[in-house]
């Protein structure tokens, strides 16, 4: 069966008539595999031109742009102002596909092999939507479907509870630095006065320093090679730009092994305390300039050594003058807004980010050690409840992988378990 016999692809677009003033927008960057990282409150007049496409509860939406990223996701309980980008195909199931069916199914590997071999254009590989009706793909009858989807969707369940949680967990950690250090609201601050400095007024003790003089040493990454040779002899994974959101959530199977030369590989290896920052890459819709904080539980994961790719720098704080951790949300805050426009430029289709520039340029108020340390005591338990949530997140998404294929191939016959399907499935 051909999946665009049982399935329509974009069937809605924002027209004329659109109801909705202010939007929630997904572009490629809010999405990884089967996680919707965030999505954008923008108002429509000034949302980016390739807002356009409707999204609907039940709907799967599946990225057309680096299909073997796997940008998917199943629209459970959209907002009914969702938009998203037309780098993504919306699938909307017919009547003989069981909407969460639709969406193991091309959540599948063998999905993601179908579309990254018939991908097209070397900046930016993409498939069209011809491509994605064209995929065969197995349908058993619609209560061995349901069955399927009930039993898959225990784990995504178990996954999502996880999301949300880790999702409070970020934002208890962005707020707090914000309390903190950009409205100066840390413990004690009713007793310190402020003073001028060149970023306006700052507590008293503090300094404004640009980034360049909190770091103890920068490198660029690195990319080794495929196969082992007399100078690649040691192997370590790379952390690309585009693999940094998915490791930001212990997720690591998007990271290539390579081997590099010794010397690369000890002027580069990651410790925790670095910071990874990427300098060129980015998206149609993503500024340059993604950001990955490295602890123990990062590095454990990888069970190895690993490093940044050439497109990312490796920064190393000064623990004498900064805590990685603010450095670390200063870069990430950055990062979304729209003052990383100034550091940043293009050029055939790549953004890359004026490096040296921000060093100079970018100032940071650092407080005194004692209010940093404070700080990190506040959020690491943070962090670490997060990187709990997200290896626990993991096994479930590897656990369901394992499935997944066997049941939708029908290698794993379910058609007469008595299988209680709730009423989504």
């Amino acid at each position: 069966m051909k999946l665009g016999d049982v399935v329509k692809i974009n069937p809605e677009n924002v027209g004329k008539d659109y109801p909705f003033k202010e939007i929630e927008y997904i572009d490629i960057s809010s999405v990884s595999a089967g996680i919707l990282k965030e999505a954008k409150h923008i108002m429509l007049e000034y949302a980016p031109s390739r807002a356009r496409r409707i999204v609907k509860r039940g709907e799967t939406l599946l990225s057309t742009v680096r299909p073997n990223l796997r940008s998917f996701w199943y629209a459970r309980n959209p907002s009914q102002n969702m938009i998203a980008s037309t780098g993504f195909a919306v699938l909307r199931s017919g009547k003989k596909i069981n909407p969460r069916f639709l969406y193991y199914t091309v959540s599948d590997q063998l999905f993601t092999d179908y579309l990254t071999a018939n991908a097209k254009g070397a900046a930016y590989p993409a498939v069209d939507i011809d491509t994605i009706a064209r995929a065969e793909i197995n349908l058993p009858t619609l209560p061995t479907q349901q069955k399927i989807a009930a039993i898959l969707s225990a784990y995504d369940d178990l996954i999502e509870n996880n999301l949300r949680r880790i999702k409070i967990l970020e934002e208890m950690a962005q707020a707090l630095y914000r309390e903190w250090f950009v409205h100066f609201r840390f413990p004690g601050h009713e007793k310190v006065r402020l003073v001028d400095s060149s970023l306006g007024q700052i507590p008293e003790g503090w300094e404004a320093k640009n980034i360049g003089s909190l770091l103890s040493g920068h490198i660029g990454g690195g990319w080794g090679k495929k196969e082992i040779d007399d100078k690649h002899s040691c192997h370590a994974y790379v952390i690309r730009g585009t693999d940094i959101s998915q490791v930001s959530f212990m997720e690591i199977g998007s990271c290539p092994s390579r081997y590099h030369t010794e010397s690369n590989l000890r002027s580069r290896r990651l410790r925790s305390g670095d910071i990874i920052y990427e300098v060129s890459g980015g998206g149609k819709e993503t500024p340059v300039g993604r950001v990955l904080m490295i602890t123990e539980n990062v590095l454990n994961t990888f069970h190895g050594d690993v490093i940044c790719a050439s497109f990312c720098k490796r920064m190393t704080p000064n623990s004498d003058a900064i805590n990685p951790l603010i450095l670390f949300y200063h870069l990430e805050a950055l990062h979304k807004s729209e003052r990383i426009e100034q550091y940043q430029v293009q050029s055939t289709g790549i953004k890359n980010l004026k490096f040296s520039v921000l060093l100079e340029n970018e100032f940071i108020a650092t407080p005194p050690l004692d209010i940093q340390k404070y700080f990190e005591s506040y959020v690491n338990p943070i962090i670490e409840e997060k990187e709990i949530l997200s290896l626990q997140n993991v096994l479930l998404g590897k656990t369901r992988d394992l499935l997944l294929p066997k049941l939708i191939s029908g290698e794993l016959d379910v058609s007469d378990l008595k299988i209680a399907i709730s009423e989504e499935a």
